[in-house]
């Protein structure tokens, strides 16, 4: 089962959606997930038998995955069954501020980024015999206390103003100066709250728009590019493969159970 549920109404700009993956009988066991770069954080409970990384670690129970600027790579098993919460800039700024210093690309255990107490009382919360929809609003009711009990970090809109500049195109330059800042500051304030550095992040935003655009073939996948050149040049260091190649070869299952089209709307994820 493959599944994608809005957050509830008040969470709706800090989280793009919660994502249920359940494969009880083991359709994908032993067989490699890969995941493409992200300009979203992933807050994971695991309410199944947890999944191996690469390297053969097994993924804890509640788990913060960071923003992701290469490709990653995990195996399933059987009686997999876990919940994603993808978290946008904004969600991890309100929701997480300060955990996310040097965290990006990294998966880590809830409890040595939040604290014990907030990953116990996230694990708990859950009720894994519940359906989808009860455990969305289980995990609703977890991020508007976290919600009302954090405090906003002093630059945190302005490093979200910047974020938006750049999702909508901007150059670095002009995203400084949404923030009322200079480069050097937002480069500080991006690093220390996001893991990644403003022009990453823009790349970020480009290559994720464009691999949605591929896979729904709806958009243009050139749009924020240069030229053509560029694009294949960012797919090849980000994805390892040309949007040809990809294109004509498809992806895989996961990939056609999330493409972003009008059916099933979210971000281009699994490749």
């Amino acid at each position: 089962m493959f599944l994608s549920l809005p957050p509830a109404p008040p969470l709706a700009g800090l989280v793009q959606a919660y994502w249920f993956v359940q494969d009880l009988p083991g359709d994908f066991a032993g067989q490699a997930i890969r995941t493409s770069p992200i300009p979203l954080a992933v807050l994971s409970v695991n309410m199944g038998r947890p999944n191996a990384t690469r390297d053969g670690a097994l993924v804890p129970r509640v788990s913060m995955l960071g923003l992701q600027s290469r490709v990653r790579e995990w195996r399933s098993w059987s009686e997999t069954c876990f919940m994603m919460a993808m978290l946008t800039v904004p969600g991890v700024l309100r929701l997480f501020p300060h955990v996310q210093a040097g965290g990006a690309d990294c998966l880590a255990d809830l409890g040595a980024l939040a604290g014990d107490a907030a990953a116990a009382s996230l694990a708990g919360c859950v009720d894994a015999q519940a359906g989808p929809v009860r455990i969305a609003a289980q995990i609703d009711r977890w991020l508007l206390a976290r919600l009302d009990r954090a405090r906003c970090v002093p630059e945190g809109m302005r490093v979200a103003a910047a974020h938006a500049v750049l999702r909508a195109g901007g150059r670095v330059e002009q995203a400084a100066q949404a923030a009322q800042t200079d480069r050097r500051q937002l480069q500080r304030w991006f690093h220390r709250h996001l893991g990644v550095g403003p022009k990453e992040m823009a790349d970020l935003e480009r290559l994720h728009r464009s691999l949605r655009d591929v896979q729904s073939g709806r958009g243009d996948p050139l749009a924020g590019f240069s030229d053509q050149a560029h694009q294949i040049r960012n797919w090849r260091r980000r994805l390892g493969v040309t949007p040809g190649s990809y294109a004509r070869g498809g992806g895989s299952a996961l990939a056609a159970q999330f493409r972003p089209d009008a059916g099933t709307p979210g971000p281009a994820f699994y490749l």
